[in-house]
């Protein structure tokens, strides 16, 4: 109902019991105050700092124990909580915290300091006109008023209406000049301090030193909160999952904003992904090879599979298996339907083309006669040529191996006549 400062002697003082109010009042940790919580042990930097960009709360911090260390995340679940919708957003703590840090050792240094002392200069030199301008006003003011007194001090006591106006007039200039004087009483208040050689020597080391303790390991995570909370109001934290990144919109005590893109930690599922250049590789080996081939090609240009990423996997190599799961993964186009959209035709489409048994056409494929393409470990399509097709022939008196070579050394002589050539082999 009533409170009267210093009316009796207490423990504390008035400016210490109003300290102590502030200090509970960041201590609490409710949603509803929309204020930073004081620096705590954990290791996520913006603790307290971290606001949501979709929804405007405050980002709480949780902490998870993950390969032998703490990992933080900031994530939004007020409304989870109250209203059982879905979480606004969950982002990984280290890479945001880690573009903090990088931002805060660029930020700090002795040519930043040479602006901002230029910029304090220019306030200043700015506040003094302001001052000017209002001392000004208040001499008008007083000029008026003074006018207005003298001229009710001469007005005939007997005349009451003349009297009554001119009071009226004299009480206004005063509540002018009251104002203008409390105006520039107000514009006073704010910083005046005119900073010295020593003091601007003193800024520029106190910015190595603040480097100095910012990447000390040993300073403790509370400490940093607390050299932050001197530059950082808060940061808005936008999560872009489709683009893999997070957006970081940085507000410092000043007013400057600068915004910040990390890219967000891969999932497991995304860890262990082949790379997409190896998906292409093997989308073009298919072309001229099998999987057993594509595998070995693979191992010896030095590619790993995605697995590779798993603890104990480091030495995992390329298999047939692994290449078929790929195609199968990545709906490339199988070697088979490759090979059959050049023209190729299975050994009894072969036979009946060629007006032979399956058999010739396996041995003609073993001497080089036709072109045998394998589609797997096991089967192979064949590939016919448009001209000088191979004739049956009694093998018994003209041996496979003669007409093979015969048939090289002819595909190897080059064409003098232009006339027509027999087909026979």
């Amino acid at each position: 109902m009533a409170c009267i400062p210093d009316a009796h002697p207490g423990y504390i003082s008035w400016e210490r019991h109003q300290e102590n109010l502030k200090i509970l009042k960041a201590n609490g940790r409710g949603f509803e105050a929309a204020r930073a919580s004081i620096p705590r042990e954990g290791p996520a930097l913006l603790q307290g700092r971290a606001v949501c960009g979709q929804c405007g709360s405050h980002l709480r911090v949780r902490y998870a124990a993950r390969r032998g260390q703490q990992e933080a995340w900031y994530i939004c679940n007020r409304a989870r909580i109250y209203r059982g919708e879905p979480m606004c957003q969950s982002i990984a703590g280290p890479p945001v915290d880690e573009a903090i840090g990088m931002l805060i050792a660029e930020q700090m240094t002795p040519a930043a300091v040479e602006l901002a002392l230029e910029v304090r200069k220019e306030i200043q030199a700015r506040h003094e006109e302001a001052d000017r301008l209002r001392c000004r006003a208040i001499e008008r003011a007083q000029t008026e008023a003074d006018l207005a007194q003298r001229r009710f001090m001469l007005v005939d006591p007997n005349n009451r209406l003349v009297a009554d106006t001119l009071e009226g007039e004299w009480n206004e200039k005063l509540r002018i000049l009251a104002n203008a004087r409390e105006e520039r009483a107000r514009g006073r208040e704010h910083d005046q301090f005119i900073l010295d050689k020593a003091v601007h020597e003193r800024l520029v080391a106190m910015t190595a030193d603040f480097n100095k303790l910012w990447k000390d390991p040993d300073t403790p995570s509370r400490e940093r909160k607390r050299l932050l909370a001197h530059i950082i109001a808060d940061v808005t934290l936008l999560k872009l999952p489709a683009e893999g990144t997070t957006k970081l919109h940085v507000r410092f005590k000043g007013g400057k904003i600068q915004t910040l893109t990390t890219m967000n930690p891969k999932s497991s599922a995304q860890q262990i992904k082949t790379k997409p250049s190896i998906v292409e590789l093997v989308d073009k080996l298919l072309d001229d090879y099998i999987y057993p081939e594509i595998a070995d090609i693979l191992n010896d240009q030095g590619h790993r599979p995605g697995g590779t990423a798993r603890r104990g996997c480091h030495n995992a190599r390329f298999t047939p298996l692994k290449v078929a799961y790929l195609i199968h993964e990545y709906k490339l186009r199988s070697r088979y339907d490759r090979l059959r959209q050049r023209g190729m035709l299975t050994r009894q489409e072969a036979a009946v083309h060629l007006k032979i048994s399956e058999q010739t056409v396996a041995r003609w494929a073993k001497y080089g006669l036709i072109t045998r393409h394998a589609y797997n470990g096991h089967y192979s399509l064949y590939e016919i040529p448009n001209g000088d097709l191979p004739q049956k022939q009694c093998s018994r008196w003209n041996p496979l191996e003669d007409r093979a070579a015969a048939h090289r050394q002819m595909q190897a002589e080059p064409r003098t006549s232009t006339g027509a050539e027999g087909g026979v082999v």
